[in-house]
């Protein structure tokens, strides 16, 4: 009788004890989340920018998603009327265009919807990280120091689709563990397995270095021997970026993918090709350089200098490489979802070393939260198997991790500096001029500037169109007649490309570029280009 008591005690109590003890776990789970989304809500309204982001694309990404809204399809306005676009893959203008179809078309929300993407990402792989490490103060310690990264940070405030491809990808690394709990439910059955497949198009789609989740879906499979699946993900991915090639194919439109990843210099075009594998070897030990040795760098430990004026030396080599090292590790102790996260991480860095530099770490922002987990990750089990001795605080460890913070918070409070200040000179010129063309000028009068996308964005009647990088001054005359350009703009916005091709352009010809108005400080100048005494120059020239 004593035996069955003291039985019945120990199965009531220990059930007790073990609701206890989830009890306890969910309320520290919900402690934590609220004290991420304070960070996030610090860290992201210091550093919010309510300005027009100076690159460019955000204003493409808006007005594509207008027109789709307008049901215009995915295109572009141009003087011929309305053409196909495909610089952009339609992902993330795809997304906006659903909230401008409910009528919210504005800037500063677009801006903070971003900033809710990186802080539900956050969250997911504040999830992923306590399933996969049964440790919250390792999760935690991760994800609020991906909030301290100020290049984060920066591209969160920007209508940019780095924070909707990082949203995408959270949610194809849950499905995937999720589908993994469950290992006697057929894969057809399955939802997640169909939410994967969603997940790593809608990346690609928001992206192209999606690519590499759709790389990562089979590699999951087939390492756990799941054929059929493997197969199928692969057949499902197809069919769905099918209709987008059809579509290009149709429209006569080629990628610009291979030509960029062959061009020397995208913005040099005389540079030419590359003709040799060395030189596409050299390329990709540059990009290696600049993205990952450096990049990573940057991203991880945003209060360090980092030059990407020179190469790395050897000891900067060295400690770049044992990063990467270090995150790949923490990747592979991420059990359920270690191969396809490492194969993300891989197709990620080769990616980078196929395509073009002069970035800095701009495009390691997607996967930087990534970085984090696996780098802490990796951090925390390397430390694990120096510590052998058992400790109690031995779980608590990453909490010291945070120390960092005192550290990253510098960048933060510079990033927020930066956020304040008003348009460069340059810009406030430039766009003084726009806004008045917009007040002043006819409908659909051509324009010639650099940066015609923010151009536009202040000057919506005005057709502006780039110029062309020709370092032969009559060739890029004969390119703003066939693009029938009737005024064009001077301006010091930074670029090479304007003291490079336009400005001699317009000092070796200044009978066809007269001013029609000149801002000073810095100088910016309004021509107006002589179309037909352009045409008669040049035939004249053919002539003799």
């Amino acid at each position: 009788m004593k035996f069955v008591q003291n039985e019945l005690n120990h199965y009531f109590c220990g059930n007790r004890s073990e609701t206890t003890i989830k009890s306890t776990t969910m309320k520290k789970k919900y402690i934590f989340l609220l004290l991420l989304s304070a960070i996030f809500a610090y860290t992201f309204t210091q550093t919010f920018d309510s300005k027009l982001n100076l690159n460019g694309d955000n204003v493409h990404y808006m007005k594509l998603a207008e027109n789709l809204a307008a049901g215009d399809g995915y295109s572009y306005n141009t003087p011929e009327g309305m053409m196909p676009a495909s610089h952009y893959p339609p992902g993330y203008s795809a997304f906006l265009a659903i909230f401008m179809f409910l009528g919210i078309n504005n800037i500063i929300f677009f801006k903070i919807l971003n900033g809710i993407l990186l802080l539900f990402g956050l969250i997911g792989l504040f999830y992923l990280m306590e399933k996969q490490t049964d440790n919250l103060s390792l999760a935690f310690a991760a994800t609020a120091l991906a909030l301290f990264c100020t290049k984060v940070l920066e591209f969160a405030s920007m209508v940019m689709s780095e924070m909707f491809f990082f949203a995408c990808s959270v949610v194809f690394f849950i499905s995937l563990y999720q589908y993994a709990q469950k290992d006697a439910v057929c894969f057809f059955k399955s939802p997640w397995f169909y939410l994967s497949i969603i997940a790593a198009v809608a990346a690609y789609y928001t992206r192209t270095v999606g690519a590499a989740l759709i790389l990562a879906l089979p590699v999951f499979f087939l390492f756990r021997k799941e054929w059929m699946p493997a197969l199928s993900s692969v057949a499902g991915s197809v069919l769905l970026i099918l209709p987008w090639s059809i579509r290009n194919a149709a429209h006569g439109i080629e990628s610009r993918y291979l030509g960029t990843v062959m061009t020397v210099n995208p913005w040099r075009p005389e540079s030419g090709n590359i003709s040799s594998v060395g030189e596409m070897l050299e390329k990709m030990i540059v990009n290696f350089d600049e993205t990952v040795i450096k990049g990573f760098k940057e991203i991880l430990f945003p209060f360090l200098e980092i030059n990407y004026d020179k190469g790395s030396g050897f000891f900067s080599i060295i400690g770049g490489l044992l990063i990467v090292a270090i995150i790949f590790y923490g990747a592979w102790k991420m059990e359920k979802i270690k191969w396809p996260l490492i194969a993300y991480l891989a197709g990620q860095i080769g990616l980078f070393m196929l395509w073009h530099g002069g970035n800095g770490s701009r495009y390691v922002v997607p996967i930087a939260p990534f970085l984090f987990v696996g780098f802490y990750v990796g951090l925390y089990h390397l430390i694990l198997l120096l510590w052998k001795k058992e400790h109690k605080l031995k779980p608590h460890f990453p909490y010291a991790f945070l120390v960092l913070i005192f550290l990253m918070h510098a960048p933060v409070e510079a990033q927020a500096e930066v956020a304040k200040r008003p348009h460069p000179p340059a810009y406030q010129n430039y766009f003084t001029i726009a806004k008045e063309m917009q007040k002043q000028f006819p409908k659909n009068v051509i324009c010639c500037c650099r940066k015609p996308e923010l151009f536009t964005y202040y000057a919506s009647n005005i057709y502006a169109v780039n110029y062309k990088y020709a370092i032969d001054s009559n060739e890029l005359l004969q390119d703003l007649i066939q693009k029938k350009v009737d005024y064009v703009v001077l301006e010091q916005l930074g670029y090479g490309s304007t003291v490079r091709y336009l400005y001699p352009a317009i000092t070796a010809n200044p009978e066809l570029f007269p001013v029609i108005w000149h801002l000073p400080n810095p100088d910016t100048y309004l021509l107006k280009f002589e179309r037909e005494k352009a045409k008669e120059k040049l035939q004249g020239e053919n002539l003799q």
